[in-house]
């Protein structure tokens, strides 16, 4: 007797809750599936057992210590007994959000996803580093299709050598807000991003520094919300050294309803990345209708080129400073930033990325 059929089996081994851009993107993608299309996914419970399941909720809070330690290697598949759960399937297709090709099934097409390769350029350790080196791409060789987040990814990809014919960018979707700003409710600026080198933080806080400098009397101040990192305490040192301990704020990763709240109480939100994949938090300011200023890099050109100011990397702030200073001063600008954020969301929806990863697995399972 032949095994049945799933059109499509979603690898979530790797999913872990938390307040980064790759589980929000597992979150929302699955939110957005259409429902009598729901897929069957492969993921590991609370518990640390595998398991299948078509929620749309997602596993809690893993209490398994080992499985946490697997989840943080990227090793996940190496602890489940995939085999055994898939022994009475037969996916036409396997899909991962996830670098995660499945070992051991070779026969399914499998399309996994490459959200940026900013370890290999920006690394936060040594391991992440050579996993991206090694290890990365032995996933990416063996798929049969490569999403890529954005075409700035896609370009990253094919420099290191692979065929563009084998790379489908797909851009990040979000979900639409009701009722965005109207205008600015308070001078505060706004980084949401963790304390990583590719976040570049000490260039906002230079640019920071620079407006209080010359504005002693500003009102507003710098609030940076993620989760700390290596780079923490040298950032924490520069506050000091600038003599900005009363105007910097700290906060830690907060729910998704609370950061929407805590952003609309911003004037702007910053990013200074040095390299990104996608930048959510961007598009999620703009949905709110608040403006934007971002990095001249790559991935912002792509995406925001119209949309954000753009500001150099390489002039310790003082551009970023003007910008902020002049969407302050120039309310005409902050309702144009505005509107154009707004229009520039509705670009990116989550149901549009659903369909379009969905229309890849049909072309890829035929």
């Amino acid at each position: 007797m032949s095994q049945p059929t799933e059109s499509v089996l979603m690898n979530l081994l790797p999913y872990r809750p938390m307040a980064t851009g790759l589980s929000r993107y597992v979150q929302r993608l699955l939110s957005a599936w259409p429902e009598q299309q729901l897929p069957l996914q492969l993921r590991v419970n609370s518990c640390g057992k595998g398991e299948l399941s078509r929620d749309r909720t997602l596993p809690t809070l893993q209490r398994s210590g080992w499985m946490r330690t697997l989840q943080g290697m990227s090793l996940t598949q190496h602890g489940i007994p995939v085999k055994t759960l898939l022994r009475d399937r037969n996916p036409g297709c396997i899909y991962s959000p996830y670098t995660d090709y499945l070992w051991g099934l070779e026969t399914t097409p499998q399309i996994i996803t490459c959200h940026d390769l900013t370890p290999l350029h920006y690394p936060n350790s040594k391991r992440a580093y050579w996993h991206a080196k090694l290890w990365m791409p032995k996933h990416l060789n063996r798929a049969t299709r490569v999403v890529a987040i954005s075409r700035s990814v896609a370009d990253q990809l094919i420099n290191e050598g692979m065929p563009s014919e084998r790379i489908t960018v797909i851009h990040n979707g979000i979900e639409l807000i009701e009722e965005p700003m109207e205008a600015p409710a308070s001078h505060d600026c706004m980084v949401v991003a963790r304390h990583s080198r590719n976040k570049n933080i000490s260039l906002c806080i230079d640019a920071f520094a620079a407006l209080i400098s010359k504005n002693p009397d500003w009102p507003g101040r710098l609030i940076v919300i993620g989760s700390y990192d290596r780079c923490t305490p040298a950032l924490i040192q520069q506050v000091t050294e600038l003599k900005l301990n009363e105007k910097v704020i700290w906060r830690a990763d907060l729910s998704q309803e609370k950061l929407e709240a805590q952003i609309r109480q911003a004037m702007c939100l910053i990013s200074t990345s040095l390299m990104e994949g996608f930048d959510y938090p961007l598009l999620e300011a703009q949905a709110l209708g608040i403006p934007t200023l971002a990095s001249d890099i790559a991935v912002h050109r792509e995406l925001h080129a119209n949309t954000s100011l753009l500001f150099p990397l390489n002039d310790q702030g003082e551009g970023l400073s003007v910008q902020i200073l002049n969407l302050m001063q120039d309310q005409r600008l902050w309702q144009e930033l505005s509107r154009a954020g707004i229009k520039n969301a509705h670009r990116f929806r989550s149901r549009n990325q659903a369909r379009q990863v969905a229309d890849l697995i049909e072309e890829v399972s035929c």
